[in-house]
Formats: C-alpha cells, structure tokens, sequence
C-alpha cells in the first residue's frame, strides 16, 4: 500500500504574508471570518492597492484579479491550520500575524492552497 502523500501535487511556490487589521475587513469594513477571505484580501491589499506590511512577500499567481477571486475556493479545496480557524473564529486578535501560503497543484494549473501560521511548529505539504 502507497503512502498517500506519494501522490499529493507539487508546490508550486509559496510565500510569507503578514495579515494586518486591513486584511481583516473587507471594503466596506465588514469583518471577515473566513480565512479564505482574509488571505484573499490579503492580495487585493498587496497587487491592488499596494499595501505591504514588511513581512509581505511576493507571489506569482495573484496579481491576476481572476486568481484573487479564486483564493476562497482554493483554500476549501487545500486546508487551513486549526490554529488560525480557531484564532479567526474568536475574531480579530488585534496584532499582525505572518502566515505561509503553499500553492499547491499541476505545471500551469493551481489546484489549492494550505495555509499555516508561520511559527515554525510544522508545515503542511500540499
């Protein structure tokens, strides 16, 4: 029997995210709970609007607003940390925090993201 992570999707890049309290409320200033929301805010913020906090990296694929809308899915479709659901349910905690996003999928065709608090205590692969 085959390991299943012998068959798990390349990385296909990743990158550090600083989430500030922008990245928190959408537009109209509505908070987001979802952390497909959040991250996809994120990006407008960075690409966008260019809003970069210092621990912002760039990233590949969402300079594109047809990706960016795409960032919800692909975080339902790929996984987030109990730790940030946890933390983003209780609602904003009121501090930065910095996040790795893995972008998962084929050559040419990104499938998911995983996202993980960027402590160190462990990484998901895609």
């Amino acid at each position: 029997m085959m390991a299943q992570t012998a068959f798990a999707e390349p990385n296909l890049a990743s990158y550090y995210t600083t989430i500030g309290r922008e990245d928190f409320y959408n537009s109209n200033g509505g908070p987001l709970k979802d952390v497909g929301a959040v991250v996809q805010q994120d990006r407008v913020n960075f690409h966008r609007f260019g809003l970069r906090h210092s621990g912002d990296e760039a990233d590949p694929y969402f300079g594109d607003q047809t990706m960016r809308a795409k960032i919800p899915e692909l975080v339902r479709a790929g996984g987030v940390d109990q730790y940030l659901k946890k933390l983003l349910g209780s609602g904003w905690p009121g501090h930065s925090q910095t996040w790795l996003i893995q972008i998962c999928g084929t050559p040419g065709r990104v499938t998911h993201l995983r996202i993980d608090p960027a402590d160190g205590d462990g990484y998901s692969d895609c």
